[in-house]
């Protein structure tokens, strides 16, 4: 079997199955004035469930978006997962194991034109970052190049910064993962064989989340200027969280909008 790593940038986010929509939101909430015949609401038009939901979002009433869910197939590199992780109310996650079986050498890189140069003076709370390209028009600035280079050797000089980056990478995730496959030719366990596999290397997982938890997760894992609480997350957890609020929005309309109207922020 080759040990050759693959490198890729993608996050996948597949949605497998999901629990009602904007009428059962409709059907929690009129529980506590209804009883038993609230059941009868879970096919409520979705044009009916639009005030009473804008209400509830507004006034941060909660557990009625607690009896909708979906459950994502996720594969991503081990780092997202270690902050999606961090989301422990109302989430559930089963994930493959490094433990029972060999991950395969598929490794995180960086896309080419992601921010990822910290700018002078940056904090850790606010982060801000610039492409390399940026980063490389910056030092010519300062350099006085930038009035004698062209876009063409700009771009070129990136290309290269970029590709020692990529380089780097490649070589430190082959020898990890040659070194990996090393001791297990030797006959230790996954379990301890594992420790040289480094953060970037991908997993897979399944995350179930009631639509409650998954507009908290969304609200610290989204960059939004007008949100209530701005939040700095980073690329790949935004990536990923970006790929959940399609399913959220595409099966529950009214509550995204809501969600949206009254500043990203969960009830």
């Amino acid at each position: 079997m080759s040990n050759a790593v693959t490198m890729t940038s993608e996050i996948t986010v597949r949605p497998v199955q999901s629990m009602s929509g904007d009428a059962m939101v409709v059907a929690a909430a009129r529980v506590s004035t209804s009883g038993e015949e609230a059941a009868a609401l879970v096919n409520l038009p979705a044009e009916e469930s639009t005030g009473l939901i804008r209400y509830l979002m507004r006034h941060r009433h909660g557990t009625p978006f607690e009896h909708s869910a979906l459950t994502f197939f996720v594969h991503a590199p081990i780092f997202v997962f270690r902050e999606w992780h961090r989301h422990r109310i109302g989430h559930s996650y089963n994930e493959e194991s490094a433990r029972y079986r060999p991950l395969k050498p598929v490794f995180w890189v960086p896309r080419r034109d992601r921010a990822m140069i910290p700018i002078d003076g940056w904090k850790p709370g606010r982060p801000k970052f610039l492409t390399v390209d940026q980063a490389i028009r910056v030092d010519w600035k300062n350099s006085g190049q930038g009035q004698h280079g062209t876009t063409t050797e700009l771009t070129a000089e990136a290309d290269e910064w970029y590709a020692r980056e990529v380089d780097r990478d490649r070589r430190a995730y082959q020898l990890a993962y040659d070194l990996y496959q090393e001791s297990l030719a030797d006959g230790y366990a996954l379990e301890v064989a594992r420790c040289k596999l480094p953060v970037g290397i991908y997993s897979s997982c399944w995350v179930t989340v009631n639509l409650r938890s998954l507009m908290a997760f969304l609200s610290l894992r989204t960059h939004e200027p007008a949100a209530n609480h701005v939040s700095y997350p980073q690329a790949e957890i935004e990536e990923a969280a970006r790929a959940c609020e399609q399913a959220f929005k595409a099966g529950w309309p009214v509550t995204h909008a809501a969600f949206c109207e009254f500043g990203r922020e969960a009830p």
